[in-house]
């Protein structure tokens, strides 16, 4: 069984494009696992939607469009008849075509939320930016706040506060999301200022982006499936029979083993560099990140995801050039081997007739002799 096993693993991974099929296919599969992973909390950051509606919204949308493009897929290379080439033809394509759509990802995001201490100064509190600010100031320093508390308050001026403490509020009414905070020091000058729960909301035009930012997803996911099913149907045409079930076996292990484990990985790892601020555990050591920078955010992760996609295409011009080597070299085969098929199916018409013919003049040299006798 392994003296079988090892000589055909070797024929298999001698078989050029069927080696850069699966480059291609695990580098293209890390980019769409990690971009599908992390894309309910890329809504969740840019768009302030909240995590349950972000998975739903993956669920009902996305997940629909995935599976009617792989079916359509399908049904298109039926349709059109495509042969091997034309299958990888129409992979590259539809997966061209998503890759240029999703570039208009980085045209579609919102600014962060003005956080005093984290995005902004509490001293300039009209524009947003990322250098490192201080959550404390004289306002609050009679507060004895915690700088890893996160307790979000809305201040009346429109800013965001890490925490009522660090917003120097002294004082509440009510409870739970409809709790007052009052006599907020850091909030207005006069120190009569109050703050409710939760972050201000936006006042940006992030709501009226967020739909075109969802069409554009479907549109996407749908385009890149289309060429799912003859990418899998070129597999299975470019392998000879008796390789085909290790060939499909080898693609599962290697796009779950390469792909399916390592993406999520590196992408939350990358993802990570860009938190602003991050939360603390009860029991003590680094919680979840808080705030993202949402610039640094939007380009690394929609960078990743394109930069991987480049590189798959990259990859593809020697496969191209490979299969359509491959294609010659068995269409000169199968001429060669209908020439000669041809050719001993005409020389097996001549010996019939050759022998016909003899048989014939035999019978009549026969005829004659009888009759002169």
């Amino acid at each position: 069984m392994a003296k079988d096993f090892i000589p055909t693993l070797r024929t298999l991974f001698g078989h050029p494009v069927y080696v850069i099929y699966l480059y291609v296919v695990v580098i293209q599969l890390n980019s769409l696992i990690g971009m599908v992973t992390y894309k309910p909390k890329y809504i969740e950051q840019h768009f302030r939607q909240s995590a349950s509606k972000a998975n739903f919204l993956m669920g009902v949308i996305n997940i629909p469009a995935v599976a009617l493009g792989m079916f359509s897929g399908g049904l298109l290379m039926k349709r059109l008849k495509l042969n091997i080439m034309g299958a990888a033809k129409f992979a590259f394509c539809t997966s061209l075509i998503g890759y240029v759509l999703s570039m208009f990802f980085f045209t579609m995001s919102c600014e962060n939320a003005k956080v005093a201490g984290v995005t902004v100064s509490y001293n300039n509190v009209d524009t947003v930016s990322y250098d490192k600010h201080s959550l404390f100031m004289p306002c609050n320093s009679d507060c004895f706040c915690l700088s890893s508390e996160w307790d979000p308050v809305c201040g009346e001026n429109g800013i965001t506060y890490v925490s009522p403490c660090l917003a120097g509020c002294t004082t509440s009414t009510g409870s739970g999301k409809h709790t007052v905070f009052s006599n907020c020091s850091c909030v207005g000058v006069a120190g009569n200022f109050t703050a409710a729960t939760s972050q201000c909301p936006d006042k940006d035009d992030c709501d009226r982006m967020f739909p075109y930012f969802l069409a554009l997803s479907v549109i996407t996911s749908f385009i890149i499936s289309l060429g799912g099913t003859p990418g899998y149907m070129f597999l299975i045409r470019c392998i000879k029979p008796q390789l085909k079930s290790l060939a499909l076996g080898f693609h599962a292990l290697a796009t779950r083993t390469l792909a399916g484990i390592p993406a999520p990985i590196y992408f939350g790892a990358i993802i990570d560099t860009t938190c602003l601020k991050w939360g603390q555990k009860r029991c003590g050591g680094t919680g979840a990140c808080r705030i993202y920078n949402t610039t640094a955010y939007r380009i690394a992760y929609l960078g990743l995801t394109l930069s991987l996609r480049t590189i798959s295409f990259i990859i593809c011009i020697p496969g191209f050039i490979l299969l359509s080597r491959q294609l010659k070299e068995e269409e000169k085969k199968s001429i060669l081997t209908n020439g000669r098929t041809e050719l001993e199916a005409l020389r097996k018409e001549q010996c019939v007739v050759l022998t016909s013919d003899h048989a014939a003049n035999a019978t009549e040299n026969s005829s004659d002799k009888h009759v002169q006798l």
